[in-house]
């Protein structure tokens, strides 16, 4: 099997190397955007991955009236009651 070789300049290899890594970075970004529009209801997990928050900035968000509904020790989000949650703050 012959070989061949193609020869870039760092600068060819540094605007391939960006799009890339936007490219990966954009698919990345629409399966996760997939991933959440699938349920209504999350976990909690789910709901920190929807906001784009941390376990500890979504308990504080609880506290602050964040809808949760809690079933036989089971806790759901609903994204509809999150993003009304969210408006309603907007000022």
């Amino acid at each position: 099997m012959t070989e061949m070789k193609i020869l870039l300049s760092d600068d060819q290899m540094g605007i391939i190397s960006t799009q890339l890594s936007d490219l990966i970075t954009t698919e990345i970004e629409k399966i996760k955007t997939q991933e959440n529009l699938q349920h209504r209801y999350m976990n909690k997990k789910q709901t920190c991955n929807y906001l784009q928050v941390s376990n500890n900035t979504l308990d504080g968000w609880i506290k602050d009236g964040l809808p949760l509904i809690q079933i036989h020790g089971s806790n759901r989000f609903d994204r509809i009651a999150i993003d009304q949650w969210l408006a309603s703050l907007a000022k």
